[in-house]
C-alpha cells in the first residue's frame, strides 16, 4: 500500500474540487477547450513542485492568479496574439477572499468565547476536549494518553461537547449597538437599544 504525501492529500482535498470551476475562468482566457485544460494542468503542475505550498490560504484565488500569469507568459512567446485574448486577460478579474474586518473582528470574539468556555471545563473534558477537538488526535491515542478507556474518552467528550454548546449559548455575541461603551466604567452605558 502506497503512502501519500502530504502535498498530494492536500492536492486531492483542497485543489481536485476546484478543477471545473478553473476549467470554467481558464477558457475567458484561452481560445480553445484544449488550450484552456493545458492551462489548468500547468498551474496544477507548478503548484505540486512549490515549497510553500502549505502556506497558500486560498487555493482558488491563488491558482486564477496563476493561470491569468500563464497566459500572459504564452501570449508574450507567441509571434501573434489576437487583441481579444490580450483584453480578456486583462481584464480577468481574481476575487480577494482574505477575510474582511468584520470577518476577522468576529472571528476573534468567537475565538474568545470560546476560549473562556474552555477554561471553565472540568479539567478531565477539558484534556478530552482540545485533544480530540483542537489537536486532532485519535480517539485511541488519547485515550491512551489519558489512561482510559474508550467509553469514558466518550463520555468525557460528549459532557465537553454539551458544556461548551451551553456555555457558548448562554454568551451570545452581541451586535454592535448594544455593546458597553467605553464609559461604561464610569457607570454609564450606550442607550441605543433600549427604546422602545
Amino acid at each position: 500500500m502506497s503512502h501519500l504525501r502530504p502535498i498530494d492529500q492536500w492536492f486531492m482535498d483542497q485543489i481536485l474540487p476546484l478543477e471545473p470551476m478553473l476549467l470554467a475562468s481558464a477558457r475567458k482566457l484561452a481560445d480553445d477547450p484544449d488550450t484552456a485544460r493545458d492551462l489548468v494542468q500547468e498551474a496544477f503542475a507548478r503548484l505540486l513542485t512549490m515549497d510553500g505550498w502549505a502556506q497558500i490560504e486560498a487555493p482558488h484565488p491563488y491558482l486564477l492568479r496563476m493561470m491569468r500569469n500563464l497566459a500572459f507568459e504564452k501570449l508574450r512567446r507567441a509571434k501573434i496574439a489576437r487583441f481579444e485574448q490580450l483584453t480578456l486577460a486583462e481584464d480577468f478579474d481574481v476575487v480577494d477572499e482574505s477575510p474582511d474586518a468584520f470577518r476577522v473582528l468576529s472571528g476573534r470574539e468567537q475565538l474568545a468565547r470560546l476560549d473562556a468556555a474552555l477554561k471553565n471545563l472540568p479539567e478531565r473534558c477539558r484534556s478530552v476536549f482540545v485533544m480530540r477537538r483542537i489537536e486532532e488526535r485519535s480517539p485511541g491515542e488519547v485515550a491512551k494518553h489519558l489512561g482510559v478507556s474508550p467509553s469514558t474518552l466518550e463520555k468525557r467528550l460528549a459532557r465537553a461537547h454539551y458544556l461548551v454548546a451551553k456555555a457558548l449559548a448562554a454568551s451570545p455575541a452581541l451586535p454592535m449597538d448594544d455593546r458597553p461603551a467605553q464609559s461604561e466604567k464610569t457607570g454609564h452605558r450606550k442607550n441605543s437599544a433600549k427604546r422602545s
